[in-house]
């Protein structure tokens, strides 16, 4: 199962450039774990170890700082490279429209604050400086096509890893009991207390009971099982974009989602499952295969629903009996926002709901100026591209996660992976004779546009 130096293959192509893709295939070497570090570089590897101290992830409540400090480093150590070696893209103006947008919602909340609770502005404006240095930071190595695809395989071995680390735990459990293979324990500031480790890097923050046997609730990097579940969303369908296509990941992945016991993070990922599958625009469909294709994915919708609502243990139904004190704080927040839309939207509902914040409805409480900024930092460069493309089934499992489940506001680490998928899907359309050649040499990325024609 750990053996998947041969998972990575060379990224996706459209169809009109396959053929001339496939020519080029046998100079192109199969990607490991030492072609990912020897294509991160120092800049990479930087930003992937600063991904665990950023929140939501595992250490982010305290050691965020320092996460900023990492990505701040690794821009500096690329601007550097480019004084001697000319940058392998162009620039990745379009993304910036990620932290300016963020920024704006962070100085609006400060001047909220400044209003009704002035003791949390330096909490606002340390969110600002984190977040938007991050994001401006990551967009800056990101021009670099060699690391931004890096990235992405990075990203999506990572879950990969704590995913197949997951079914192994599973498994010593099943055999062994409750609570066999743990083997260290470690504290995590800001909150988490002390966290088990079980063989092989396993973490769990309790055991529940599936079809009658106990089972460990996946964590992985997260700080609660929902973000490793919009995680593992996240990279399956990212994996595609960056050349990982194995199957065993896929499932293994699924798994993941599955283990991680979250409703949010399996419904989220069976809509947009469908929607990849039956209504993403395809540049090479005839408007008749297209029709077709919709309609059997008005019936997969269909489908997809009723499992949200009914599936065994992960559905709507079966969380509200499971979990109520979950299923209540999520709808008691949420119900505050709806209030406050109708209410008060462009203020919000005053100092008594400044902790809500739960998912992006329950966001307007504290105005609705705020969260839409939010919304918009996700999905406006899809909506400037056009017509739905591959990599934004990555941003769709982000922006229905934060807008049903998890808290948008300080998630720094979402909108990191948010920027990431929108490079890793090459907004600029790289031409070939932008590419660096030499070291910085990768396959040709395709001109060719997914609405037909050329960019």
């Amino acid at each position: 199962m750990f053996g998947i130096s041969q998972l990575a293959g060379p990224p996706h192509l459209s169809a009109s450039s396959q053929d001339a893709a496939d020519s080029a295939a046998g100079a192109t070497s199969v990607l490991g774990f030492r072609g990912i570090i020897s294509d991160l570089g120092v800049p990479g590897c930087l930003l992937i170890f600063a991904m665990f101290l950023f929140r939501p992830n595992l250490f982010g409540q305290v050691l965020a700082p320092a996460g900023l400090v990492l990505a701040l480093a690794a821009a500096g150590i690329e601007i550097r490279s480019r004084r001697a070696k000319p940058v392998s893209g162009p620039p990745l103006r379009l993304l910036y429209l990620v932290p300016i947008l963020l920024g704006l919602a962070d100085a609006w909340r400060m001047a909220r604050y400044f209003v009704i609770a002035p003791e949390l502005i330096r909490t606002a404006a340390q969110n600002l400086a984190i977040t938007g240095g991050t994001l401006i930071a990551v967009i800056v190595v990101c021009r670099n096509v060699r690391i931004r695809l890096a990235l992405g395989r990075a990203f999506v071995l990572i879950i990969f890893l704590f995913s197949a680390s997951y079914v192994v735990t599973v498994l010593m459990w099943a055999i062994g009991g409750i609570g066999s293979g743990a083997y260290s324990s470690f504290r995590v500031p800001g909150g988490l207390g002390t966290q088990t480790v079980y063989f092989p890097m396993t973490i769990t923050s309790s055991s529940h009971s599936l079809f009658g046997a106990d089972l460990p609730r996946f964590c992985g990097l997260g700080r609660e099982p929902g973000w490793i579940g919009m995680y593992c969303a996240a990279a399956y369908f990212m994996s595609g974009m960056v050349g990982i296509r194995n199957k065993l990941l896929k499932a293994t992945l699924i798994f993941g989602i599955i283990g991680s016991i979250s409703t949010s993070g399996f419904v989220v990922f069976v809509v947009v499952l469908v929607y990849e599958m039956f209504f993403r625009a395809r540049p090479d469909a005839t408007a008749s295969s297209s029709l077709l294709r919709r309609v059997v994915g008005v019936a997969g919708l269909g489908v997809a629903i009723w499992a949200a609502i009914y599936a065994p243990f992960l559905g709507l139904s079966e969380k509200g009996a499971r979990d109520v004190s979950s299923v209540y704080d999520r709808t008691a927040q949420t119900e505050t926002g709806l209030q406050a839309l109708y209410e008060n939207p462009f203020w919000g509902l005053g100092p008594e709901t400044r902790g809500v914040g739960i998912n992006l409805v329950s966001e307007i409480a504290n105005g609705l100026i705020s969260p839409v900024l939010m919304a918009l930092a996700l999905l406006l460069p899809a909506l400037i591209q056009g017509r739905a493309r591959q990599g934004h089934a990555v941003v769709f499992v982000l922006f229905l996660t934060l807008l049903t489940a998890q808290p948008p506001w300080a998630s720094t680490w979402v909108y990191v992976l948010a920027v990431m998928s929108y490079a890793c899907r090459d907004l600029t359309r790289v031409q070939v004779d932008q590419v660096t050649a030499g070291p910085m040499w990768h396959r040709p990325v395709s001109t060719t546009s997914d609405r037909g024609g050329t960019e």
